[in-house]
């Protein structure tokens, strides 16, 4: 069931491609709106679903023996396909839906051997090449690698004026995310790698808001606390607020996309949901992350507690109004009722009287017929 929804979710956001990873059998899922910015996914139904399913791509079966989840053995497909016509031959959508499935698939030794001479390919190389290089050597863990292949992506090649079915204002928002956001990230882990910081317990938030200058780092991120300072369910301090851009949680979504299996990406969401007001899809993600993916940083444990107690008043609250509703409800579908029933009885005792009056009309009407007979009879 979840795979027809997901597949429901691409018949209806069927645009191929994501920034960070080309693929022409990829939708892209955002909505892009007058100001050029995305329009997140809706969390419950949609993105969930995208996310797990993306997930399952990575990996393998539980036992032996076992089919590979339906994901994984569409990408297995296409990579047996694309590498029975052989690499040479394909386009470069073609060569790119390729190693796109490679790295989906955690097979990144493989894509980065198709990546290498390709990158030095000028006729068939350039941005999508080197995007993915820094995809492939992201999923090896090799940061600083990823970031040097992302800034040849960004700074040296030029961004594809066409891609699939991408319409230029999808183009221009994919140049915006790879430019401002996916490079900084991946330069934001390279820096944590090199000091040692790759243990979740040591792990922060990825500092990508706001945007820095192509040139300077980052000097003042948003903190997502509230005007207390301190951490608070459903808001952030206005200041920092106004470092978020309108289409953070989007943005967000599209990084978490190109990197399912990131733990500390997906936390990022969630706050960035808390942040909005969404406390409870907020409070929904922390509880993934800390069960159903393991991540025991101290700082998710602590404000999962803090958005689960919140979420948890927050439903309550709502299951009394829902409660109250039904009453009321209840209440005036008893007092229509009631009308009615009382309509009814209305209804029959006018109908009764009508009947009643009828019959004496006639009785009286009957007796003069009678009357007048019984008259003309003696007359004649």
């Amino acid at each position: 069931m979840r795979l027809l929804a997901a597949l429901g979710l691409v018949v209806v956001l069927a645009e191929p491609a994501r920034a960070g990873i080309y693929s022409p059998d990829e939708p892209f899922v955002f909505e892009i709106d007058a100001d050029g910015n995305a329009k997140p996914i809706q969390y419950a139904g949609g993105f969930d679903i995208l996310f797990a399913t993306l997930r399952e791509a990575a990996t393998l079966p539980q036992r032996a023996g076992d089919p590979p989840y339906p994901s994984r053995a569409a990408a297995l497909t296409r990579v047996q396909q694309r590498q029975a016509k052989g690499v040479n031959s394909l386009s470069v959508e073609e060569a790119a839906g390729l190693t796109a499935d490679l790295i989906r698939l955690n097979r990144n030794d493989e894509a980065l051997n198709i990546l290498q001479p390709l990158a030095r390919d000028r006729t068939r190389g350039g941005f999508l090449a080197y995007t993915h290089l820094a995809r492939a050597h992201a999923g090896r863990g090799e940061w600083r690698e990823a970031a040097d292949q992302q800034q040849m992506a960004v700074r040296h090649t030029e961004f594809p004026a066409s891609f699939a079915r991408l319409s230029k204002a999808q183009l221009t928002w994919l140049k915006r995310v790879e430019r401002d956001y996916y490079l900084p990230f991946l330069s934001h882990r390279a820096d944590d790698a090199r000091r040692g910081r790759v243990s979740g317990l040591r792990e922060e938030l990825d500092a990508l808001f706001p945007a820095a200058a192509p040139t300077k780092r980052q000097t003042d991120p948003v903190r997502f606390v509230g005007e207390s300072g301190q951490y608070e369910p459903g808001r952030i301090a206005a200041a920092e607020k106004q470092k978020l851009p309108p289409d953070a949680i989007a943005i967000v979504q599209q990084l978490v996309l190109w990197h399912p299996q990131d733990t500390r990406l997906y936390w990022l969401l969630g706050e960035l949901y808390n942040a909005d007001g969404d406390v409870e899809t907020a409070a929904k993600i922390l509880d993934k992350i800390t069960f159903d993916m393991g991540y025991s940083n101290p700082i998710v444990i602590e404000h999962r507690r803090v958005l689960k107690s919140a979420a948890e008043a927050i439903g309550a609250e709502k299951a009394a109004e829902a409660a109250k509703a039904r009453a009321e409800a209840e209440e005036e579908k008893a007092r229509l009722d009631q009308a009615e029933r009382d309509y009814q009885k209305r209804f029959w005792w006018i109908v009764a009287i009508g009947v009643g009056l009828a019959l004496v009309l006639l009785r009286y009407q009957f007796r003069e017929v009678v009357r007048r007979i019984r008259r003309a009879n003696r007359g004649s």
